[in-house]
C-alpha cells in the first residue's frame, strides 16, 4: 500500500523513515474506507509543516527509471525561474518522447506582458513548435480546461510529469484531475517516489515523479523552511534603477550585490524583478560595503536569519548589457535593462551563475 500524497510505501514501524502512519490510525483509515496518507503528507495537507526532512534520491537515474512508464511528457517549467527549472540535462533524457512544455505560474508575471509575448519567448527558448507549449497557473486553474482537452486529443492517453522542485507538478495533477489528492506544500521535494492516478472522467491517466533536486539556484542554499518564504504567491514586483551620475550599489536579497556605473547621460534604466518578499534596495557603494555584513539575514531577506557572509564562496562577473537584454538569477528573479548600454558587476554565491538572456520583458514596457 502506498500514500495517496507522496507515492512511498506505507510503513508502521519507523517513524523517522517515509511512509510512517501510527498503526491505529492506519487502521482506522482502513476501517472508515478513507485514504491512507503517511504522517508527513498528512501534516502537509492540513497543517502545511513539514514533520518530517527525508534524504531522498530525486536523481536523473532515478528520472530515467520512470520515463520508462509513458511515452507522452508533460515537462513542467516555473516561468519565473525558466533558468533554474527548463535543465538541459532532463532535456537530454527526453529524447525520443513525446514532449508536451506546461509553463506553470504565469499568473506571477506583470500584467503589461500579455500571454502572446509570454508565449513566443518561450518558443525562442526552447526551439519547439508552439502546440507544444500550453500557459498555465495552477493555482488559479488558468489553462487548465484548455490543456485537458489537448491532452484529450492524443492518441495515447497516459503521461508522466517531469520537472524539478517546487515547479508545480503536483498542483497542475491536481488541477487537471480537479481534485486534491496529491500532496502540495511550499517544500522542496514534497513527492517521495512516482504516483499514477486515472482521471475517469477525462480518460486519461498521470504519472507524478519526484521533483528533480538542484544545487545551482540561490535559493538551494537555503533550509526547507527558508525556501518556502521566498516563493512568490502574488505578481512579480518591478523595481525601477536609475544610476544618473553616481555608480550605484543594488542588493537583490542578501545573496546577490550589483554595482552599476552610471554612463552617459541621460543615463541607464533597468528592473529588478523579484518576488514580494525578496528584499530589494539601493544604495550607494560605500554604505553597501559596510553594511553587507550586518544585513545579510537581517535587513536583506533571504536568508532568514543572521549568518556570515564568510560561510559562503563568492563570485563577481562583470557584465556589458544591451537594451532589452536580462540577466536571470536562478531561483530569485532577474535584471531587465530598459535603456542601455549599462555596465554591471554582479556579486553572488559560487553555486550559481548569472545567465544573460533576450528580454521576456520588453525594453518599454515600465519605462519611465
Amino acid at each position: 500500500m502506498k500514500c495517496k500524497g507522496c507515492g512511498v510505501e506505507i510503513q508502521t514501524i519507523n517513524e523517522k523513515a517515509p511512509g510512517y502512519i501510527p498503526i491505529d490510525v492506519l487502521e482506522r483509515r482502513l476501517g472508515e474506507g478513507k485514504e491512507v496518507y503517511c504522517k508527513r503528507c498528512f501534516s502537509l495537507k492540513h497543517y502545511g509543516k513539514l514533520s518530517a526532512s527525508f534524504q531522498m534520491e530525486h536523481s536523473l537515474d532515478l528520472l530515467k527509471k520512470y520515463l520508462s512508464l509513458a511515452n507522452n511528457v508533460l515537462y513542467i517549467v516555473d516561468i519565473f525561474d525558466f533558468e533554474g527549472t527548463f535543465r538541459k540535462e532532463v532535456q537530454e533524457l527526453l529524447s525520443g518522447k513525446n514532449v508536451f512544455y506546461l509553463i506553470n505560474k504565469v499568473d506571477l508575471i506583470p500584467k503589461e506582458i500579455t500571454p502572446s509575448e509570454i508565449k513566443s519567448w518561450v518558443k525562442n527558448r526552447l526551439k519547439v513548435q508552439s502546440t507544444r507549449i500550453r500557459l498555465l497557473s495552477a493555482r488559479n486553474n488558468r489553462g487548465i480546461s484548455g490543456l485537458l482537452k489537448f491532452l484529450k486529443e492524443k492518441k495515447e492517453k497516459r503521461f508522466i510529469t517531469v520537472g524539478v522542485a517546487n515547479v508545480g507538478k503536483s498542483s497542475v495533477l491536481n488541477a487537471l484531475a480537479g481534485m486534491n489528492t496529491l500532496t502540495i506544500s511550499r517544500y522542496p521535494g514534497t513527492t517521495l517516489e512516482a504516483v499514477e492516478f486515472h482521471c475517469k472522467e477525462h480518460g486519461l491517466s498521470f504519472i507524478d515523479t519526484p521533483g528533480i533536486i538542484t544545487g545551482d539556484r540561490v535559493t538551494d542554499l537555503l533550509d526547507n523552511a527558508c525556501q518556502s518564504r521566498t516563493i512568490p504567491e502574488k505578481k512579480l514586483v518591478v523595481h525601477t534603477i536609475k544610476p544618473k551620475k553616481k555608480t550605484r550599489t543594488v542588493f537583490l536579497s542578501g545573496f546577490v550585490k550589483i554595482d552599476v556605473q552610471p554612463g552617459k547621460l541621460p543615463g541607464p534604466i533597468f528592473h529588478v524583478i523579484s518576488p514580494e518578499s525578496v528584499t530589494v534596495h539601493e544604495t550607494n557603494p560605500e554604505i553597501a560595503k559596510e553594511k553587507w555584513e550586518s544585513w545579510f539575514g537581517a535587513f536583506l531577506f533571504p536568508p532568514c536569519s543572521s549568518k556570515k557572509l564568510g560561510a559562503h564562496e563568492w563570485k563577481s562577473v562583470n557584465l556589458k548589457l544591451l537594451t532589452g537584454q536580462e540577466v536571470a538569477i536562478k531561483g530569485l528573479g532577474w535584471i531587465n535593462v530598459a535603456r542601455g548600454p549599462i555596465e554591471i558587476t554582479i556579486t553572488h554565491p559560487g553555486n550559481t551563475e548569472p545567465i544573460v538572456r533576450n528580454g521576456l520583458i520588453g525594453p518599454l514596457k515600465f519605462k519611465k
